[in-house]
């Protein structure tokens, strides 16, 4: 069945089939060797320089994990089970350099898995797409990895899936965190109704060791996010640039359909080559090369209150003229330019969506673990929701002159 055998760091050996080779070796899935799986957070972990090739790799093979794990009373035939490990493989090959920055963050481009025309690009175009075609499950992997609802897509990308499964034990590992879960998480997985269930009852009684066990997938989950994904390095090298590539793409000379073939580096190459008469790319690049990070002047928490924080990200997150507007405001009041002030606003919801995973309850009620009546999930969705930060940035050799007429210009166009 398997026809390749791969060491890696995060799982040890990871077994491949034909399919999947065949894969692996197209130029598109080559591609993600070049685009790292945690962005900019190399600048705060220097050891954070894993790439979304071993992570889809890996993704792929907690699939298989996941699959030999429900197969104990649930019959998934074998052609099943080469679609799911396909998808689980192919997940990430939409991602561009810097994906999540610059889609979630800043919301320059879509998502990568809600953007249509790039998944066409992937998915009909290329050397993965007659692959999947003589395999006979092209629009099923598509179906896969953009629609929720079904085991597969569960499996491969749902609350507790093989992606997280992977990206939790790659992520600490690469950072250098120690934090890990326990492989006996596997045996907590069934199939109820079509859906992937976490079971936590046995007899009748509520299993209680693999809630913990659960519990602690959902706090390493927050440590990443507290110490490795909103890391005010890594929210400032994002935001630097986010804003270079939002920059380069208002004009004509730099399209967005260009970011599906760069990886991080020729991203960065390319930018510099385009636009080498553009002083204000260029800044952003060299304070990057340089590792001058721009710094927060002024800042705003979740101590604001619900109502006034949707507000603000309804106005310069969802909005990019808003922010564009506030950003040239501050800059002007500054006698700066309009690229030494950067605004970096994330999105309202910060809830630890790993805590809907569907669990079967004592009495074998099925229900999302949110719904439970848990004290420490309730404590952990309201610390992750309290990681939000509103930041406006300065270029550091701004930043000792002009910090504070900047917070006072900011409070008052924000009335805060």
């Amino acid at each position: 069945m398997f026809g390749k055998l791969i060491r890696d760091a995060a799982h040890g050996d990871i077994q491949l089939g034909p399919l999947e080779i065949d894969l692996i070796d197209t130029l598109e899935f080559q591609r993600l060797r070049g685009i790292k799986q945690l962005g900019t957070a190399y600048l705060v972990f220097p050891s954070a320089l894993h790439t979304r090739f071993e992570h889809s790799l890996g993704t792929s093979w907690m699939a298989q994990r996941l699959i030999d794990s429900v197969r104990r009373d649930h019959a998934i035939k074998d052609d099943e089970a080469q679609l799911i490990r396909a998808a689980a493989l192919l997940h990430d090959i939409t991602h561009i350099p810097f994906g999540h920055t610059l889609e979630d963050e800043r919301r320059v481009l879509p998502r990568h898995d809600k953007d249509r025309d790039r998944i066409a690009h992937f998915f009909e175009a290329g050397g993965v797409s007659p692959i999947l075609e003589r395999a006979g499950i092209r629009n099923a992997v598509v179906k896969a990895l953009t629609e929720r609802g079904s085991l597969v897509s569960d499996i491969v990308g749902g609350s507790v899936s093989a992606d997280l499964l992977d990206y939790l034990r790659r992520d600490t590992y690469f950072c250098g965190l120690s934090q890990y879960y326990d492989a006996r998480i596997f045996e907590a997985f069934v199939v109820e109704n079509g859906r992937l269930v976490m079971n936590l009852e046995k007899r009748g009684v509520l299993r209680r060791d693999t809630l913990s066990e659960l519990i602690n997938l959902l706090r390493i989950r927050y440590t990443l996010s507290e110490r490795v994904y909103f890391h005010h390095t890594k929210i400032a090298s994002g935001a630097m640039i986010s804003k270079a590539v939002e920059l380069a793409l208002r004009g004509q000379a730099f399209r967005p359909e260009e970011l599906r073939d760069l990886k991080d580096d020729t991203l960065q190459f390319t930018l510099r080559q385009r636009f080498d008469k553009d002083p204000s790319i260029l800044h952003l690049l060299d304070c990057l090369d340089r590792r001058a990070l721009y710094k927060p002047c002024y800042t705003l928490t979740v101590e604001i209150g619900e109502d006034r924080r949707r507000e603000i990200v309804e106005r310069f997150h969802h909005d990019p003229a808003q922010r564009d507007r506030f950003e040239r405001t501050l800059a002007e009041a500054a006698g700066m330019d309009a690229c030494n002030v950067i605004v970096y606003c994330p999105s309202f919801e910060m809830g630890l969506p790993e805590a809907d995973v569907l669990v079967r309850m004592q009495g074998g009620k099925v229900l999302p673990l949110s719904d439970t009546d848990n004290e420490e999930i309730r404590i952990l969705r309201d610390k992750h929701k309290a990681l939000w930060r509103f930041f406006v940035l300065v270029d550091r050799s701004h930043w000792p002159s002009t910090h504070e007429a900047l917070a006072r210009v900011a409070a008052q166009y924000l009335g805060m």
